[in-house]
């Protein structure tokens, strides 16, 4: 599994957890930055979730 999908899903489960514990949910999570670990010859992303208004789910 590639660094930026662990870390990709980590996030992911901790901002699940954290979701479902707020009693308002907002549209869009923070965005969050893979840094590759500051290897600048490797890709980096910017990666966030967004409410989907038909099924109301990240």
């Amino acid at each position: 599994m590639s660094i930026f999908l662990k870390v990709f899903t980590i996030e992911h489960e901790s901002e699940h957890v954290l979701e479902h514990d707020l009693s308002t949910k907002s549209n869009f999570s923070v965005p969050k930055i893979y840094t590759a670990k500051g290897d600048l010859s490797k890709r980096w992303y910017v990666y966030f979730s967004f409410l989907n208004p038909e099924t109301n789910k990240m």
